[in-house]
């Protein structure tokens, strides 16, 4: 085990850029440089990676290339801790496709960091002197404390977290960084990786019971002796990396999770237990049938999933949020300073870059309707839940993202967006009540038991209310003039909601009356001598 310095940015070794491709001036404020095109390789453990990506303001960043392969470079190690010559091949060949994918999406700058197993290699400078040569990229290697850094600036950013620990288990290593209000205050790399594990303890095929025990006795016996304790009440487990990943795709795959993406997926820490037990009882052939799991990785998952089960059962955690980001987007905003920015901020990011993709949405009505759900929120339903307040605005102006792809069916449209879509910042609990508001403003016959375990039935009445107010924001903006205030066109007064269209008195919508009076106790008036007052 080694006890990591806590890194300052300008700490950071700089990272090497490709000769003749200029490097965009770094402001040192946290907001990233935009239109351009960047590329990170990852040179891991188990496998490499690229992604090549379009940062935003605030560190959104966009993907818009992606490729991995394996490497099982700690297992390519001789008794001279040199990697052999067939694992050399390995990196040269993913080098070349990872650098043809780079060009290819447009990038303008390539970032290549290799991890745990090039640290350990010891021909390590001969192999990157060669990739140099061959690709003109420069690799670095870093150390425990620059991975730990990086895979919580990229893991971190893009959930609602606070405080707590982040766990990231690789092929060589695994890193742990505490944090606090979204600032790393201390990190910790140990030689636990899911490979090297399965390489010191598996003993046969199934392994025995005794070889899972001790493996997580030797990570429980490190954790202790590092000093990294139980988690605070309030702080949070984040877990990010392939394994965990993976063992998050195979939970929810048997839960029939209605969210197909596992950034922000909760998984227990009994469920853990139950995926560790049960890994552990079946043999290799049987792990690469298990739904969900990557079939290269049947061989390491269950010494990922003891190495896991063992850390949040050392912490005491409840259970532990899964970051689809990790190292490859923290190298992209190792620039950043002390703390991330908060979460609201990158919600709103997020959701700004999500609408700029989406043909014909229209932000300054998006705006107008948010506001006027909000402000009627606050005045019917003052009571109403933060964050579904904070939510409601949201659904508000994400209504109309689904008509770039069906402008009739809009409304589910943008709710299945809003399920399948990047956007960071939101719990998955948020993002399945946000596109239960859309349907339910469509359709209040929605039924919101289909989200479940996210959404329970006892909040369906609150859903059910934001929902209609919705419903309400969405039809007066859609009948005001650009331009018009209309947020003097309500007035609540008592029991009666009157909204005075004077432009369109013989406006009547007969179901949404209704569904103001079942939904919200209120009589809804609409403008001067409709006859509905």
């Amino acid at each position: 085990m080694i006890r990591l310095p806590v890194p300052s940015a300008s700490a950071q070794r700089r990272l090497p850029t490709s000769e003749g491709i200029r490097r965009p001036a770094s402001r040192g404020d946290g907001v990233m440089p935009t239109r351009a095109r960047f590329a990170v390789i990852d040179l891991g453990s188990n496998s490499g990676r690229v992604i090549v990506v379009e940062p935003s303001r605030l560190g959104y960043l966009h993907v818009v290339a992606e490729a991995h392969v394996p490497l099982e470079l700690t297992r390519a190690l001789d008794e001279h801790s040199r990697l052999r010559p067939r694992a050399c091949e390995r990196v040269l060949a993913a080098m070349a496709e990872f650098v043809a994918i780079a060009h290819g999406a447009g990038a303008q700058e390539i970032y290549a960091v290799g991890t745990a197993a090039l640290r350990r290699a010891g021909n390590a400078q001969a192999l990157l002197d060669e990739v140099r040569r061959r690709f003109d990229v420069e690799v670095e290697v870093i150390d425990g404390a620059t991975e730990a850094r990086y895979s919580f600036l990229g893991a971190a950013y893009a959930l609602p977290v606070e405080d707590g620990l982040l766990v990231d288990i690789g092929g060589g290593s695994l890193e742990i960084v505490r944090f606090r209000a979204r600032a790393l205050t201390d990190s910790w790399s140990f030689p636990f990786g899911a490979l090297r594990l399965t390489d010191e303890f598996v003993d046969g095929d199934p392994p025995s019971a005794e070889a899972s025990a001790a493996m997580a006795a030797a990570v429980r016996a490190g954790l202790e002796s590092a000093g990294v304790g139980r988690l605070a009440t309030g702080e949070q487990l984040v877990g990010t990396g392939g394994t965990i990943r993976n063992l998050a795709k195979i939970d929810g795959r048997r839960l029939q999770y209605p969210i197909g993406r596992l950034h922000g997926y909760t998984l227990a820490t009994s469920r853990a237990r139950k995926l560790a037990r049960s890994l552990g009882a079946q043999s290799l052939a049987k792990r690469r049938e298990i739904d969900g799991l990557n079939p290269q990785r049947a061989d390491s998952i269950l010494a990922g999933a003891v190495t896991l089960l063992a850390t949040m059962e050392h912490v005491h955690a409840r259970d532990l949020i899964v970051s689809g980001q990790g190292l490859r987007e923290g190298v992209m905003r190792r620039a950043w300073p002390a703390a991330l920015p908060s979460a609201a901020r990158v919600r709103h990011a997020s959701l700004h870059a999500l609408t700029r993709r989406m043909g014909g949405w229209d932000e300054a009505r998006a705006e107008r309707r948010a506001a006027l759900a909000v402000a009627l929120a606050h005045a019917v339903t003052p009571d109403m839940d933060r964050e579904l307040l904070e939510t409601l605005g949201y659904a508000a102006m994400l209504l109309d993202v689904g008509a770039a792809i069906d402008f009739y069916h809009r409304h589910r449209e943008t709710a299945a967006i809003v399920l399948r879509s990047d956007l960071v910042g939101f719990s998955h609990r948020q993002l399945a009540a946000l596109s239960a508001i859309v349907q339910l403003a469509d359709r209040p016959a929605f039924n919101v038991a289909t989200l479940r375990p996210l959404v329970t039935a006892a909040a369906g009445p609150q859903l059910a209310r934001a929902g209609t107010l919705l419903a309400l924001a969405d039809a007066i903006a859609r009948r005001s003039p650009v331009g018009a205030d209309i947020g003097a066109a309500w007035q609540l007064t008592g029991s009666t909601l009157r909204v005075d269209l004077p432009w369109h008195p013989e406006w009547g919508p007969e179901e949404l009356i209704q569904r103001c009076a079942a939904t919200l106790g209120l009589s809804l008036a609409i403008g001067p001598g409709d006859g509905t007052s």
